[in-house]
């Protein structure tokens, strides 16, 4: 177990965190609302116009289906305030199963405040990978943007990150580019260890939306991760969210994030065919300048204020070419023709495969996605020298068995 720990902090390509909340215990509330009429959950909804933008919407009519799909640790089926609001197609990557119950917490609130922020049109699609610890593989989030671009989400939500100090990661890098390449917009949260987003993935991707947190007076968020990465500052303090049964007010760029997958996903409701690069557009349009003059690196374009927003005006043309060539085939969880143990992908799980795991402990190599997912032997969400000890005993007794099987007169001798 010592050896186990001291490779923990190795193993960022297997792993990830997801993005706490607050720092502070949570606020439960005790009386959960049984309508509306309190106003919205969130405060953060009229705070980005998003209440005048629904309305508009709304009565203009004949608003089509908008899927975001939320990489996170499911959604609890049972709460009110997310009935009807999620879709039939989510899918559990921890146990390959469409069991979404959401053991953790995280990814219910989150639902919960893009079905706060939007019409009933939109619909979470709630594909789960992280347990009840708060985290999970991150090949299990790369099997999740796959899974989300082969059944049709228009935007994708990931409020969790990983630790790339290094800036080594890019187990997702094909996945968010395939994404974005088909029009879905990816938004993720900055992280809150208060400090900068170039250090979590895949916050400090240049082609996401990295959302950092602000309070009701639109200041940065304590422990908000800050950066030249970050697009935008959106409400993340004190949300009112679905918790369980009812409902909890809490704190973290988790929480702003879904603010900022709610008003894409309310802009794909006007224009279905908008794509990443329209959308940040408008929002760049619409933000309101909170830090230095434009762009800062705290809050980047500052807070959005959609409530301007003509619901009239002419959408744009589709774009005529993909914003970038798909790289990858979509991935079904279901389907994964892999040997595990088998790192080296020749075929055959031998003495090789336990040295590149050995390597891999090191820091002597790097290991993408399809090598990660096959080199976590023991399934117990690290890569480490366990695991090379495991393909070891299995190579030792796939030679024992061979030499007992061997006629005495053979000839054949093994080296000494």
């Amino acid at each position: 177990m010592k050896i186990k720990a001291l490779l923990t902090a190795v193993i960022l390509s297997a792993v990830i965190i997801v993005a706490p909340f607050a720092q502070s215990e949570p606020m439960f509330v005790t009386e959960a609302l049984n309508s509306y009429s309190l106003g919205y959950m969130s405060w953060g909804v009229k705070h980005i116009g998003l209440d005048v933008l629904q309305k508009n919407l709304e009565q203009k009519g004949n608003l089509p289906e908008v899927k975001v799909a939320v990489i996170d640790s499911g959604i609890n089926t049972s709460n009110k305030y997310l009935r009807n609001r999620y879709t039939n197609d989510g899918y559990n990557f921890l146990d390959n199963n469409t069991d979404v119950e959401d053991t953790q917490t995280h990814g219910t609130m989150v639902s919960g405040i893009i079905a706060d922020c939007t019409s009933t049109n939109v619909k979470v699609m709630p594909l789960k990978v992280n347990g009840e610890s708060g985290s999970g593989k991150m090949s299990d989030v790369n099997r999740a943007i796959h899974y989300a671009i082969s059944h049709n989400a228009d935007v994708i939500n990931m409020s969790l990150s990983a630790d790339d100090s290094k800036h080594s990661l890019t187990i997702l890098d094909d996945a968010i580019e395939e994404a974005v390449s088909k029009g879905i917009v990816v938004v993720v949260a900055a992280g809150n260890q208060s400090g900068s987003t170039s250090t979590r993935y895949p916050a400090n991707k240049d082609n996401v939306l990295t959302i950092t947190a602000v309070d009701s007076s639109d200041k940065i968020g304590e422990n908000a991760n800050t950066g030249a990465e970050v697009d935008f500052a959106l409400p993340g303090v004190l949300i009112l969210a679905p918790y369980k049964r009812i409902m909890m007010v809490d704190t973290g760029t988790s929480l702003a994030a879904p603010h900022a997958a709610a008003a894409a996903a309310l802009l794909k409701t006007w224009c279905k065919h908008l794509n990443q690069d329209q959308i940040v557009e408008i929002l760049k349009q619409y933000a309101v300048d909170l830090g230095e003059d434009g762009f800062d690196n705290t809050y980047g374009w500052g807070m959005i204020n959609l409530s301007g927003f003509n619901v009239n005006a002419t959408p744009p043309e589709p774009a005529t070419e993909p914003t970038t060539e798909p790289t990858t085939e979509p991935v079904e969880p279901t389907t994964m023709p892999m040997i595990i143990g088998d790192v080296n992908l020749d075929g055959t799980v031998d003495v090789f495969d336990a040295v590149m795991i050995q390597l891999y402990a090191t820091e002597a190599i790097t290991l993408d996605d399809t090598q990660a997912f096959v080199a976590d032997v023991n399934n117990d969400g690290h890569i480490d020298i366990l695991d090379a000890m495991d393909i070891q005993k299995f190579t030792v007794n796939k030679i024992t068995e061979f030499i007992k099987a061997i006629p005495h007169n053979s000839g054949v001798r093994i080296a000494q």
